[in-house]
């Protein structure tokens, strides 16, 4: 086995590359990015943009002699699983029982011969193994390509014949990263990581613990996965989904290792609040049809469950800890001489077009799963002005001048609610509160909220950008191609903050 010497770096060759995510994961860790492969020549162009120094290769690796491949310490790769998955962004009908086809989805069915092509592409990553003496192997995919493909335990028993342990991590990329050298994801992607690592070696640590707030002992602790029982065989479950098959409990006895939730990036931070869109009822000024009734009844249906107002800090002098809570379930904090509340109401996304989204969610969570295509988009409510005075709170218009300017100043803002928020539990979701215009509705805290006009809400489609920066590419990635390849690029992409977190579990073995 090759050995690094004292400056080296770790090399690592990419399979099914795509846009690069795992690939900008792993340089970010330490590694030296030595090949990107795949099979669309748009996604080979946007790794080499961003990866100049690797060899590139556009070709189907079902038919290409791995023993083509460069020399490396680490195989990267992420087995075709669209047969398995949502991220197509494909909504797939129920068939009647006498379809002859296999029930294996919640979102929908699939041919049984439907998985060739995960077992020819999974089968590339054994071939490539079997002919490279590499040190490990990583492989991404979506839970029942290990629960459902019938040969995922042969699979891997043909690694272990050449040698790797395996280790499974189910995770979602929203739980994945820290505040300093790896941001979380602000999106549930749940995945699992199939790292296989020479029996020679010592194992990584690949213990998902991310760190979450426990109520009970009233400190931040390091969350514990913790499985529930399979119903069928009465057993914990070993691989699956958060809140479905797994929670995350807290670590210590006192409290009973009560239930947690860890903390997260809400989906505000993957926005651009500078675009609120176009106001709904102005679209057709705008050269704009009218939203689908199906839309049109989702965003009805978002606003009356997510109108709860919440009360928030705006006080920078603030001596607590400046969280916001749900005005209708707790006091206020302690009164003091200055005026530092308000009450918001945050935008929402809404899933459009045929995907299996079907509610509009609040900006205080992480996105739902990329897709391949366009299938949410951002409504804004319109924007008030606020204004902060004498023990109380009110509002205005923003078509309404504003009242008297003093020479106390501070007395008025237009509050946005999560622009640039960090990571934050979805039980607090107002980190930070910003004051440019755009995108958030402000109310006053002397009277109970107006009613929502849906005309008055601002809509549009999340562009590719937002897209992208949900799987934690920075802005400054170069993504080759029109909006909708780049679309399609980011919902096929592996988030690289949970490419980073493996990577650096395994420079501590290598």
């Amino acid at each position: 086995m090759t050995r690094l010497s004292a400056t080296s770096r770790p090399t690592s060759i990419h399979l099914f590359c795509g846009a690069g995510g795992d690939s900008d994961g792993f340089r970010r860790a330490g590694f030296d990015v030595v090949l990107g492969a795949n099979h669309w020549a748009r996604a080979v162009e946007t790794h080499a943009a961003n990866f100049p120094e690797a060899e590139h290769l556009c070709v189907d690796l079902d038919h290409y002699d791995m023993r083509r491949l460069p020399k490396a310490r680490v195989l990267v790769g992420s087995p075709i699983c669209t047969e398995g998955s949502p991220a197509d962004g494909i909504s797939r009908p129920k068939p009647a029982p006498s379809a002859g086809q296999l029930d294996l989805f919640e979102e929908g069915p699939m041919q049984d011969a439907a998985w060739e092509r995960t077992r020819a592409t999974a089968y590339d990553i054994l071939r490539a193994a079997e002919v490279h003496n590499f040190d490990a192997v990583v492989c991404e995919n979506v839970p029942r390509f290990a629960t459902a493909w019938p040969l995922f335990s042969w699979w891997l028993h043909g690694m272990e014949i050449l040698g790797f342990r395996h280790q499974i991590i189910s995770v979602t990329a929203a739980h994945i990263g820290d505040e300093h050298s790896n941001r979380h994801a602000p999106q549930w992607r749940d995945r699992i990581f199939v790292v296989f690592t020479r029996t020679t070696m010592r194992a990584p640590d690949l213990a998902v613990r991310p760190s979450a707030w426990c109520p009970a002992c009233e400190c931040d602790v390091s969350a514990v996965q913790s499985w529930r029982i399979n119903r069928k065989t009465r057993r914990p479950h070993e691989i699956g989904k958060y809140r479905q098959q797994y929670d995350f409990r807290c670590p210590n006895a006192a409290c009973g290792h009560q239930v947690i939730e860890p903390y997260v990036r809400p989906a505000s931070t993957a926005i651009d609040w500078e675009d609120p869109g176009i106001r709904i009822g102005e679209r057709s000024s705008h050269g704009r049809g009218p939203l689908a009734a199906s839309t049109l009844r989702k965003i009805r249906l978002g606003l009356a469950k997510h109108r709860v107002p919440t009360m928030v800090t705006v006080n920078h002098s603030d001596t607590g800890d400046g969280r916001a809570f749900p005005a209708h379930e707790s006091p206020l904090p302690t009164r003091t001489v200055r005026i530092g509340d308000g009450i918001a109401i945050p935008p929402l996304l809404v899933p459009v077009g045929g995907s299996w989204n079907t509610d509009a969610v609040t900006v205080t969570l992480p996105m739902r799963t990329r897709t391949t295509r366009e299938s949410e988009a951002l409504l804004v409510p319109a924007p008030f002005i606020t204004e902060h005075r004498g023990g109380g709170s009110t509002t205005r218009a923003i078509t309404d001048p504003l009242a008297s300017i003093t020479a106390g100043g501070n007395h008025h803002g237009l509050v946005i609610p999560y622009r640039k928020g960090g990571p934050t539990t979805t039980a607090t979701p107002l980190h930070t509160i910003a004051t440019r215009e755009s995108a958030g509705v402000v109310l006053g805290t002397d009277s109970p909220p107006d009613e929502i006009t849906l005309e008055d809400c601002y809509f549009r489609m999340l562009s590719p950008r937002e897209h992208l920066r949900a799987q934690r590419f920075t802005d400054d990635y170069t993504v080759i191609g029109h909006g909708g390849e780049q679309t399609k690029q980011a919902g096929n992409a592996v988030p690289g903050n949970v490419a980073q977190w493996i990577a650096s579990a395994l420079l501590e073995v290598l």
